[in-house]
């Protein structure tokens, strides 16, 4: 079992890679997506993701440019639970976000809980980030 503390720190965004059916499906910020996230060892955490280009994509809506998010975080043993305070997308304030952990050594695999279409096809999102250096 991994230790919570181990999550504690920085962590930027390497891959975000959207999954049907557990293959890879599309990138929602682009393949360069940029990101960071951080774990406090008090409970809170704090998260943005953004397109690499976001300055050049004006027309686009916020949601499609950049996500970002603040609250408390919790370990169970296999899943990160992100309580969402604070978000740039409204809908999102004081829903709880579920990550299923991968993690190893200076990577943290982050995968959402499957979401299921009416036609039986899996869903998720798959964001990979590497440990910031000290």
């Amino acid at each position: 079992m991994t230790n919570p503390s181990s999550f504690t720190g920085t962590w930027q965004l390497n891959k975000w890679t959207a999954l049907k059916n557990n293959t890879p499906a599309g990138y929602p910020m682009g393949e360069d997506a940029q990101g960071q996230i951080i774990y406090s060892a008090d409970g809170h955490m704090c998260a943005f993701l953004m397109r690499s280009d976001f300055k050049n994509q004006a027309e686009l809506g916020d949601a499609d440019t950049c996500l970002s998010y603040a609250g408390s975080w919790s370990f169970d043993g296999t899943r990160i639970s992100h309580d969402v305070h604070f978000c740039n997308l409204p809908h999102w304030v004081g829903r709880t976000l579920v990550r299923i952990v991968n993690h190893r050594e200076g990577e943290l695999a982050l995968r959402t809980v499957p979401e299921y279409s009416k036609s039986g096809s899996k869903y998720e999102h798959l964001l990979v980030w590497q440990k910031a250096s000290d």
